[in-house]
């Protein structure tokens, strides 16, 4: 068992650096860590191994063939989160509308209806912005207000 200033050790995530990964990238990220089992021993399946290549190749990192620095380095880079893209006034005026009154939804929540104000936000993000979002409303509400937030006039 490792206490935690071992896994601090492990950490191979540059400190104080801005978020890197595009939003694709992180969605990636989170597929390939839900997909591998709590660290432990033996040798690394294909599930660690495709993390592994993704948290070298993608993310730049110089991290060993370890699943204790595999896990801990992916969680620490998810926790970072991504790259929030920047908007023009107009597309932040526009944001702001259509996120007025709306009801906020919990992250996990995959529902979108074919009309409704969740949908005409999702739109706009995707068909007028061109961003990349996972359908669903929750996803569509907070991808939109991490671009608000990162907006000057915020």
């Amino acid at each position: 068992m490792r206490n935690k200033q071992d896994f601090l050790e492990l950490n191979v995530v540059p400190e104080g650096r801005e978020a890197w990964l595009s939003y694709e990238d992180y969605r990636a990220l989170e597929r390939l860590f839900e997909a591998v089992d709590v660290p432990g021993s033996g040798k690394l399946d294909l599930t660690y191994l495709a993390l592994y290549d993704f948290l070298v190749r993608v993310a730049g990192l110089t991290l060993p063939r370890d699943k204790a620095a595999i896990h801990f380095n992916a969680f620490t880079l998810l926790r970072r989160g991504y790259k929030i893209e920047e908007i023009t006034e107009r597309e932040y005026r526009e944001l702001l509308r259509l996120m007025d009154g709306l009801e906020q939804p919990h992250k996990t929540d995959l529902e979108l209806h074919d009309t409704g104000r969740h949908r005409d936000l999702y739109n706009y993000l995707t068909k007028t912005m061109g961003l990349p979002v996972q359908a669903g409303r929750g996803p569509a509400w907070y991808r939109a207000q991490a671009l608000i937030e990162k907006h000057p006039q915020q």
